[in-house]
């Protein structure tokens, strides 16, 4: 595997307005970005620090087709329709900003920022997003997502504005907006995580320590799908990664048990009653049908139907034992 080396320059204000969605992650590699933040801070579910190390230097791993991403399609269809609710809302007037800023200290010039728009008359942005109708919780009483708060404090770090403005449309029928003020203690730690990211594993090429997101596992199983029948030897401190697992493993069991053993309680309860109800809970167990494709009797009795719609998937499952 060879990386694609990103190195220290001088990174001026880029336009962004013609750009392709392919030109424009291309460029954006190059720095750190405001949905990096939440990524390099550990705030960001789908991204781990360890992950966005490994698609800078080796983005031709991850090349993803967005073309058909529903979810990124009406992100982006809808980020105009926030923005104008926002106006309404607010009285206030806002533009589309299709440049691609860097921080002007030579020391900071790595981080970066493409907003989605700028406030006419002060200094400030507009971040605009949508959510579904699960993530209601996460907006509730003007409360903000740590990554995208992250990502807001970003940007102001980048652009020195003196606040940024979210707004949500959730589930396609209920819009909040907010305020977050610049404080610049937490921007300023931001910065030097930031820094200590670029400068201590992008530039040096080394990754940040594996940590336990899925984030991770995915990543750790793109990098490595080839593979060598090689046997390697592990020291004593490596080895107690090994011993950890089973005690973790072991913990999960007796967890499981002791669930099921509730589980099997409560059902004992219920007998032939559907439903069952305490001060505090609620329990139901009701018949349910399912329709499950019966593959052994396909591949059987129709192995040419069974050929046409089978899809190969490859997986690299780790076992581990005690000898």
């Amino acid at each position: 595997m060879s990386s694609k080396k990103l190195t220290v320059q001088v990174r001026n204000n880029i336009n962004t307005k013609n750009m392709t969605e392919e030109e424009w992650l291309e460029v954006r590699r190059y720095s750190i970005g405001g949905s990096d933040a939440g990524a390099i801070l550990g705030f960001n579910k789908y991204e781990s620090p360890f992950s966005l190390y490994q698609k800078k230097l080796y983005p031709e791993l991850f090349e993803q087709d967005l073309s058909d991403n529903e979810f990124i399609y009406w992100g982006n269809t809808l980020e105009d329709i926030v923005a104008k609710e926002f106006e309404r809302r607010t009285g206030k007037k806002v533009r589309r900003h299709n440049s691609m800023m860097y921080h002007k200290d030579p020391e900071y010039n790595f981080m970066s920022a493409n907003v989605d728009r700028v406030v006419i008359g002060e200094k400030a942005i507009l971040e605009c997003k949508t959510a579904s109708e699960y993530k209601r919780e996460e907006w509730k009483d003007d409360n903000v997502p740590a990554s995208y708060m992250a990502q807001c404090y970003h940007y102001l770090a980048v652009t020195g504005y003196e606040r940024a403005y979210i707004a949500v449309l959730i589930g396609g029928n209920h819009f909040v907006w907010t305020t977050i003020e610049r404080d610049e203690e937490i921007i300023e730690s931001i910065m030097q995580t930031e820094k200590d990211f670029w400068d201590n594993h992008i530039l040096k090429e080394i990754p940040p320590e594996a940590d336990g997101s899925v984030a991770t596992a995915e990543t750790l199983n793109k990098l490595w799908q080839e593979t060598t029948d090689n046997e390697v030897s592990f020291d004593d401190q490596q080895a107690a990664h090994f011993k950890a697992l089973q005690a973790e493993n072991k913990i999960i069991k007796e967890a499981k048990d002791r669930k099921m053993y509730h589980e099997n309680k409560i059902k004992e309860m219920l007998g032939d009653s559907e439903v069952g109800a305490s001060s505090q809970y609620r329990a139901t167990w009701k018949p349910q049908t399912s329709i499950r494709l019966d593959t052994k009797r396909l591949k059987k009795e129709r192995p040419e139907l069974f050929d046409e719609y089978a899809k190969e998937s490859k997986s690299r499952p780790l076992k581990v034992k005690e000898i």
